[in-house]
């Protein structure tokens, strides 16, 4: 009797293990996060534009590749940083799949446990309808592009009861709410962070599994993490930025306090001129309160926003401050807006009287401020918003004279210009500015070097590719449509050129409409008909988060797979930093980096699309190859 109990125990466990890899009706992969798939085709987007498009079909990517053999996942990583990967389900059938259950436990080995529990993110697609206006053959073409990263706390995984009655968002395939035409996958974005801390990550291999359970069947993929033995910094030392007047200002202080987080967390700065303190104007007396300002901004001056305290348990630049802080300053210029303090237009700024109000303000701002911004950590920079960008020699002279007036006034304070300005232009101001957002399209090695030897702080700004001098016509670096390395790729940039950092315009332009509409830029009769455009249709431009409250039950920002791939690189550059520091020279991190990057920018990039690899695979295993070489170097020095 025992004996057939036995027995029947042993096929009722080989039944049940039958089932739980059954793969006749749906199946689970792993991806790189450098690449992504269109979830209607599984066609995978991000290829070299030499790639033969007839066998970019995915099923090769899903069945195994460079983070996946076909049985298990494998990621390595320092301490500091977040690793990524994406898990891929797709359906086999006509029958959508519901009540499904995504799980993944912390990371483990047999001593030691990293506390930190990985991040599930559902990925959400956008239509490309159109190529991205001025890019016909750059642009990855149409299709369904996975960008908007939603967290599982807004999603409500599994059976759904019937009693519960209000939005939800189900976890089904195809998505309920994301509507993508004939989907045949649905996409988990997943980010694991390593603690800073040894004590919390100590070096060695940890394991977990990453498991999909759909009407009691249960499958899993292994996942091994390797930790290797350093750490990248905790402060975003880059200070790579993105700007958006008026972004973060105009919010709520509940909003605003979720994007600075969420952008620190990604390691980009996040920078808006348009926090201002409140004036009063009595005659020709002009007064400052301080109180609601402080009240709001204090907090990510000294870094206590990016704590416990303010509900920031972990992450990248835990306690640090906001990277770069613009000051208020502003004046009458391009936007037709008065400046801050108002003095007027150009024809009576420097009048005595009104020169003297300026420069009142510029002192009290300096004596509240001084307490207050380490400037150790947190970079002060004068941005005047009427001048950005402007092309003649009024505008030039106006530059060369706030210029020197904040040098004077506010010497710990850098003195920034934005945009493509010549040999002529800069003659003008070069005397006077201390930071340069250097335009791509005017961008010049020799120049870039001379500058620097003049102590010119520049930011490398604008688009990546330029398939014709029309793609200028933005300042931001940010496509949906384009290879997503680009993103990446401008980090490497700025280690290539010895930039400052980069800045791109743009945090959440059109971030409400872009969750249906990808076309986040639109406008008709800009740029002059350059080139034969009458009209601008960019996808994603100056976008990288979504906005809460347009899907149902989704009630917090959201970022994008771009802004993670911009965070991929600002890690990277890290690994150059400790490289050359450990080496005392550049020679083996440079040989490295142009590997990988060609020469970009400029004149000579206008028309070559091939600035850099579009090759995901090589971008990941030169990233490998830095942290072997650190981890390394260390094991030898010990």
């Amino acid at each position: 009797m025992i004996k057939c109990v036995s027995i029947l125990l042993f096929l009722v466990s080989v039944a049940v293990s039958a089932t739980a890899n059954d793969t006749t009706k749906w199946s689970i992969s792993v991806i790189p996060s450098s690449v992504r798939i269109d979830p209607s085709t599984n066609r995978v987007i991000d290829r070299p534009y030499a790639a033969d498009t007839t066998k970019n079909t995915g099923a090769a990517l899903l069945q195994s590749n460079w983070v996946y053999d076909g049985k298990a996942a494998l990621l390595q990583g320092a301490r500091g940083e977040y690793v990524s990967f994406q898990l891929v389900l797709t359906n086999k059938t006509q029958a959508p799949l519901k009540g499904i259950d995504v799980s993944m436990k912390p990371f483990q080995n047999n001593t030691s446990r990293i506390d930190i529990v990985p991040e599930l993110f559902l990925e959400w697609a956008v239509e490309v309808k159109t190529p991205s206006t001025g890019y016909p053959k750059a642009s990855l073409g149409t299709g369904w592009y996975p960008d908007a990263l939603i967290p599982f706390k807004h999603v409500q995984q599994g059976t759904q009861s019937l009693k519960v009655n209000g939005w939800v968002y189900p976890l089904q395939l195809p998505d309920f709410n994301n509507r993508v035409d004939h989907q045949k996958s649905l996409v988990i974005w997943v980010d694991q962070f390593i603690p800073f801390e040894k004590i919390a990550a100590k070096t060695g291999i940890y394991n977990s599994s990453i498991s999909v359970t759909i009407d009691n069947v249960t499958n899993s993929i292994p996942v091994q993490l390797k930790v290797w033995d350093f750490a990248i910094p905790n402060e975003n030392v880059l200070k790579a930025s993105l700007q958006h007047e008026g972004f973060v200002s105009s919010m709520n202080e509940k909003q605003e306090l979720e994007i600075y987080q969420l952008m620190k967390r990604n390691r980009v700065g996040i920078m808006d001129p348009t926090y201002k303190p409140d004036m009063k104007k009595t005659g020709k007396r002009v007064s400052i309160s301080w109180t609601r300002f402080d009240e709001r901004l204090k907090k990510y001056l000294t870094g206590e926003a990016f704590t416990k305290a303010y509900g920031y348990n972990y992450g990248p630049g835990y306690g640090t401050p906001i990277e770069t802080f613009l000051l208020p300053f502003d004046v009458y210029g391009k936007h037709d807006t008065p400046g801050w303090p108002d003095i007027g237009k150009p024809d009576v700024e420097r009048k005595k009287e009104n020169k003297e109000i300026y420069v009142d303000i510029i002192r009290n701002v300096r004596d509240h401020l001084r307490p207050m911004i380490n400037l150790k950590t947190t970079d002060v920079t004068v941005y005047l918003n009427g001048l950005d960008e402007s092309y003649f020699q009024e505008a030039w002279d106006r530059m060369a004279y706030y210029g020197q007036l904040f040098k004077k006034e506010y010497p710990e304070a850098e003195f920034r210009v934005d945009g493509g300005y010549t040999d002529s232009a800069m003659r003008v101001i070069e005397k006077s500015i201390s930071s340069w957002a250097v335009h791509t399209i005017e961008f010049d090695q020799n120049r870039f070097n001379k500058y620097a030897k003049m102590g010119i702080k520049q930011w490398l700004y604008g688009p990546m590719i330029y398939e014709s001098k029309i793609n200028s016509w933005v300042g931001s670096s940010t496509f949906t449509d384009l290879p997503l390395v680009n993103d990446r790729a401008i980090s490497w940039s700025a280690w290539k050129y010895k930039a400052h950092s980069w800045l791109s315009w743009g945090v959440g332009a059109g971030w409400k409409a872009g969750w249906y509409d990808s076309e986040t830029w639109k406008s008709v009769n800009d740029g002059g008909n350059a080139d034969g455009y009458d009209e601008k249709k960019l996808n994603g431009n100056g976008m990288l988060l979504y906005s809460a409250g347009i899907i149902p039950n989704v009630n917090a920002a959201c970022p994008s797979i771009r802004l993670k791939t911009m965070r991929d690189g600002v890690q990277e550059y890290e690994y150059m930093r400790i490289l050359t520091n450990i080496d005392k020279n550049d020679n083996r991190v440079g040989a490295i980096v142009n590997s990988i990057i060609n020469k970009p920018f400029g004149d000579a990039a206008v028309g070559n699309v091939e600035v850099w690899s579009y090759e995901s695979e090589q971008w990941d295993k030169k990233r490998i190859e830095l942290g072997e070489l650190i981890n390394q170097s260390i094991k030898n020095v010990k």
